[in-house]
């Protein structure tokens, strides 16, 4: 304030904030870029049968994000009708090259962490074999230089 009057209480009150957007240019830039604008207070309480409503990114039902072992149980009644495991696990793949293939077009690429799989293992492995084979030379090598050990077997 530039006068030097005080605001009473009921002005003070009164003042409100307008919001009037972002300008013209600044909404093309962020239309160019994708930009999605944060969540806000009034989303996180906003049910989910209101037009606002953004589902998760993750799909609970998904089942290429689930390991093999926690995935639904395969159970073929009609050959002819049914898939059978190995088809699921094809058509499954299939699914994601689509959705990889369509996320390319839309030119959206995202990184994947890698899945823990044989190669971690190998890997455990030859850790271990390392370990054993430095254990191993370091055993001899205690005994090298141990006075203590040859006064206590002299008695």
């Amino acid at each position: 304030m530039s006068g030097g009057k005080k605001l009473s209480y009921k002005e003070k009150s009164s003042i409100h904030f307008v919001d009037q957007g972002d300008p013209p240019f600044i909404k093309k830039l962020k239309l160019q870029m994708g930009y999605k604008e944060p969540a806000s207070i009034d989303d996180k309480f906003a049910s989910t049968t209101t037009a606002g409503y953004v589902e998760d990114d993750r799909e609970e039902d998904d089942l290429s994000a689930l390991k093999e072992e926690d995935r639904p149980q395969v159970v073929v009644l009609d050959a002819e009708k049914d898939l059978n495991e190995k088809q699921f696990i094809d058509e499954l793949k299939k699914k994601e090259d689509e959705k990889d293939r369509q996320m390319i077009l839309e030119s959206k690429i995202i990184f994947k962490k890698p899945r823990k799989g044989k190669a971690s293992k190998g890997a455990k492995e030859s850790a271990e074999r390392e370990r054993d084979v430095n254990e191993k030379k370091a055993s001899p090598n205690n005994r090298l230089l141990s006075f203590a050990s040859d006064e206590d077997e002299d008695p």
